[in-house]
């Protein structure tokens, strides 16, 4: 009579791995081990529908996502790594590990936490969520979502083709965003390329480059420069505000930096502190609401406006320059009485205008504390 039983465990990397028959054959019995090498576990069979769940204390985690076979590899020299293959994941916990090395197809979602290390991954078809307390993350192309969060590093990512949540002390850099966007970052930069989605949210220490975008809300103590935007609301501490083109409204304000709107298709309201104004109306629907609301404390207001255009212009320098024109128009002028409040005194005089183009509309405020305004014809 001959049964048969088995015993397995998992050493470190000085330790083998190792799996024990137990042969009884009547009475006596005999012990044969079987070993594997310490470095390579188990290899999860996964597909597209599978999660790889990886969790860490302090290693970085290394995946590379060209494996041909459909399962996950995961090397750990000098570690114990835990592992749980299921239906629809595949787990990983590792404890002592310097570097976690994992093979898997990019064909499927990745959940990765480590501790204290830098996160690296290659393209992956699937969503990613990618966490670091202590390290940099960097990936190449997601097409699913995407959420990347680190405490400690830079995030720099390929294009991402759902909605992307990513987080950092630093610089953040990706590609473009197939869904809505959500960068936030306390004293680096962000740069992004095409937004596909409906909503952009981005807030940063330093500068924000955005290509193209729907919706904006972006907040920095630094330049902030979109190329193309639905819409925009945009605050600085300190920076310039640019724009090639917003298709709709445009809300904006730096306490010191220049506000500069190549072609503005709707109402704009923008204030300086100390900076230039420069708006060029070039709308689609002349019939929509175009007003304009423009504010500088110190600094020139200049705006272009489309002949056709119906306007109510309203224009006062505060404190204008002695022996120098104030308020320049390609539009007829008339002389005004100041608005109240901006009261003559032995130093200055404001200089207040008020005129309409193609019979009145669109109010057009424009207000400098100290400099000039230019208002020309498209």
């Amino acid at each position: 009579m001959i049964e048969t039983f088995s015993r397995g465990w998992r050493g470190s990397g000085a330790t083998p791995s190792c799996r024990l028959p137990i042969r009884v054959i009547r009475g006596s019995f005999v012990v044969l081990l079987f070993c594997s090498l310490p470095a390579a576990y188990a290899k999860c069979p996964v597909n597209e529908n599978t999660t790889l769940v990886v969790r860490a204390e302090t290693a970085d985690l290394q995946v590379d996502s060209t494996g041909r076979e459909p399962v996950v590899d995961v090397q750990a020299d000098g570690a114990q790594v835990r592992e749980n293959c299921a239906k629809d994941k595949a787990e990983y916990t590792g404890n002592g590990a310097r570097v976690l090395k994992i093979t898997t197809p990019k064909d499927i979602d990745l959940d990765l936490v480590t501790q204290g290390g830098n996160i690296n991954v290659g393209d992956v078809d699937g969503n990613a969520v990618l966490r670091t307390s202590g390290g940099s993350v960097t990936t190449g192309h997601i097409k699913g979502n995407a959420v990347i969060t680190t405490q400690g590093g830079p995030i720099k990512s390929g294009s991402i083709g759902g909605n992307a949540e990513l987080r950092s002390p630093g610089t953040i850099e990706v590609g473009d965003v197939g869904g809505n966007a959500e960068f936030h970052t306390t004293a680096g930069r962000i740069t992004a390329g095409n937004i596909g989605g409906s909503t952009t949210i981005a807030e940063a220490g330093q500068t924000i480059s955005i290509l193209k975008a729907g919706e904006v809300k972006a907040t920095t103590k630094g330049d902030i420069s979109i190329g193309e935007a639905a819409r925009i609301n945009a605050k600085s501490g300190g920076g310039h505000i640019t724009t090639r083109r917003v298709r709709g409204p445009f809300q904006g304000h730096t306490e010191q930096g220049d506000i500069r709107l190549d072609s503005a298709g709707s109402w704009v309201e923008a204030s300086t502190g100390q900076g230039n104004i420069l708006v060029r109306m070039m709308p689609e629907n002349f019939d929509g609401d175009l007003h304009m609301d423009l504010q500088a404390g110190i600094g020139d207001v200049v705006v272009y406006l489309p002949p056709r255009m119906h306007a109510s212009i309203d224009a006062t320098v505060q404190r204008p320059s002695f022996q120098s024109q104030q308020i320049i128009s390609d539009f007829p002028t008339t002389p005004a009485r100041p608005p109240q409040g901006l009261i003559p005194n032995r130093y200055y005089t404001p200089t207040h205008s008020e005129f309409s183009s193609n019979g009145g509309g669109n109010l057009i405020v424009l207000h400098t504390s100290l400099g000039k305004i230019t208002i020309r014809k498209n």
